[in-house]
């Protein structure tokens, strides 16, 4: 009789690991499909916004094949805007701190500052709302801006610089800068 019973026990216990593991196994898939659902949530989730943000900045110009990723530097390069600065009187301006001071303020057209020989002595600061800013020099005889600041006469170093950019897409071609220190 005790064989009897042990066995019902055995096969009880038996029946009963298998339902646990049936259990097991479902919640584990359970688990498992959650997992892969979000993580097919955030891979698609992802890919929307990458190519929302490709498609903003990405877009055909008009020759086939080629694209622009900066919109806002294609539209200032398809607007330029020539500004003459000579010391003898011959350009727009004399200066080019007053060239510089002609511009308006959150420019969107490439200026380009046909900036002729000679050299400027002039502290340039251009602000962070002086975008699409170019200096351009002769390369035979490229231009000098010097100034003679230094951190003892400004507090700082930074603020001792002859030519400060803050601003966005700056470029200087054919250009010397130059700080003269007197003793």
């Amino acid at each position: 009789m005790a064989s009897k019973y042990n066995i019902q026990v055995l096969l009880f216990l038996l029946s009963l690991s298998t339902l646990s593991l049936k259990v097991f196994s479902l919640l584990k898939s359970e688990k498992e499909e959650d997992y892969n659902s979000w993580i097919s949530w955030n891979v698609n989730n992802f890919r929307k916004k990458y190519n929302a943000e490709v498609e903003t900045l990405t877009r055909e110009p008009t020759g086939i094949g080629s694209k622009v990723l900066d919109l806002k530097l294609r539209n200032a390069e398809m607007s330029k805007v020539r500004i003459n600065v000579s010391q003898d009187g011959t350009g727009d301006f004399k200066s080019i701190k007053e060239a510089l001071d002609s511009i308006p303020l959150h420019n969107t057209k490439r200026v380009i500052l046909a900036i002729k020989p000679g050299v400027y002595r002039e502290k340039i600061v251009i602000p962070r709302t002086l975008p699409f800013i170019t200096f351009l020099g002769d390369s035979n005889d490229p231009p000098t801006i010097t100034w003679n600041d230094t951190k003892s006469v400004t507090g700082t170093t930074f603020s001792s610089a002859t030519v400060g950019v803050n601003a966005s897409y700056f470029v200087a071609v054919n250009m010397k800068f130059e700080v003269r220190v007197q003793n």
